[in-house]
């Protein structure tokens, strides 16, 4: 019944965002290879800026290509590592089949859940045969010990540093009188000094032992409960199978935010809700940018909303994502309509077509990237630069050195 009640009070926006998606993915599955693999490489690292700046971090779209491209030109901040995983994971699912990426096992693997289920099976319950013979399954674990502690010696008194018994020989007794070596006088305290010394070297050598094993760096809360919030959304999931597919994707998503499976991955709930609009065949040739569309969106999700205003602002950020795509591919069509007519007529080892469609499949382009893409020199990438003429696209950088070139 509530099923029917969202259908029916969403209808117009489900029926906007679903001819929206539907259209892009058309004209995707129309277009020529160049045209549609570029806007989808585009949006992918659209999506993973975005993520990043719905989390609270920036990320320069600038460093973010570099870093991609492997040509950083300073240190990557935690933002631009961060989203360059993002980007890796977006690019993993969108080469798989849907069904493979909503299957049960490959969510717990994504979410990490399933090796802490199999570093849980593989501890044995004390039976109770063996609780009456082996005390050492009932007795409870001891603490760990500190980082460090100050040593003591094994089988010692630790009110002494060595046993009374255990004297060095190579040490003798002082005689206050004597003024030391050559009769100088404080002689007596610099032997002291040296005996001290000695007797300093002979207890660290007996302090030497192999340093304890270091415990291992837990980054998951065992008590957090991933696996049970996972099961939760898969139920979701499941009530939402008789529902269109628009409004089953905000129902995963808007689920996805409220229980939050991965501890330390919610980004990838947008990915997913993508994933389930491939599976129902409203996008089966992309992967909708969900996350851009909510960020250029006004709505903001919260817990507090209403089911019906929280499903209502995902529907028009799945709405968003295919008008910006939309527009992104309009831009690409007539960018490279116009930087081909510089192509008629070349020779057909030139490498201006290829610097097109370099153009085509990043946001950003600069010398060092085309010169390592195309395998020419860099004065060969500005000599082509110039040859493109008016249909050079807009540099972004504004400097006179290290410029960078994009469709924006």
């Amino acid at each position: 019944m509530a099923l029917r009640w969202l259908i029916s009070d969403l209808a117009r926006p489900i029926e906007a965002a679903t001819l929206a998606l539907v259209r892009l993915d058309e004209r995707l599955a129309r277009s020529e290879p160049v045209l549609a693999d570029g806007v989808q490489a585009r949006s992918q690292l659209f999506e993973a800026q975005a993520l990043v700046h719905l989390s609270g971090e920036l990320a320069s779209r600038e460093d973010l290509v570099l870093h991609d491209a492997g040509m950083d030109v300073r240190a990557p901040s935690t933002g631009v590592v961060r989203a360059a995983r993002i980007l890796n994971q977006r690019r993993s699912l969108a080469r798989r089949a849907p069904e493979t990426v909503l299957a049960a096992e490959a969510l717990r693997r994504l979410i990490g859940v399933a090796e802490d289920q199999a570093a849980g099976e593989g501890k044995e319950e004390p039976r109770d045969a063996d609780v009456a013979t082996t005390t050492s399954r009932t007795r409870p674990r001891p603490r760990d010990p500190p980082p460090w502690e100050m040593p003591r010696l094994a089988g010692g008194n630790d009110d002494a540093l060595w046993p009374e018994d255990d004297e060095p020989d190579d040490i003798e007794p002082l005689d206050p009188g004597d003024d030391g070596p050559g009769g100088e006088e404080g002689g007596g305290e610099l032997a002291a000094v040296d005996a001290l010394l000695a007797r300093t070297d002979r207890m660290l050598g007996a302090f030497e032992r192999p340093l304890p094993e270091a415990t291992p760096l837990r980054l998951r809360d065992l008590d957090y409960g991933a696996s049970a919030r996972l099961d939760t959304w898969l139920g979701a999931l499941k009530a939402a199978e008789d529902a269109p597919a628009v409004l089953a994707a905000a129902i995963a998503l808007d689920a996805w935010l409220a229980l939050e499976p991965a501890e330390r991955g919610g980004e990838v709930g947008f990915a997913l809700a993508a994933t389930l609009l491939r599976q129902r065949g409203v996008a089966a040739h992309h992967l909708p940018t969900l996350g851009l569309g909510y960020r250029k969106g006004r709505f903001r999700w919260s817990p507090h909303q209403t089911l019906a205003v929280r499903l209502a602002g995902l529907i028009e950020a799945i709405h968003d994502s295919a008008r910006l795509a939309d527009g992104d591919l309009k831009r690409l069509t007539l960018a490279r309509e116009v930087m081909g007519r510089r192509c008629e007529g070349r020779r057909g080892n030139s490498k201006l077509p290829q610097l097109v469609a370099l153009f085509m499949a990043s946001p950003m382009v600069t010398v060092q990237m085309a010169t390592e893409t195309l395998k020419v020199t860099p004065q060969a990438v500005e000599a082509m630069l110039k040859e493109l003429g008016p249909s050079l696209p807009r540099e972004l950088t504004g400097r006179k050195r290290y410029r960078a070139w994009g469709i924006l």
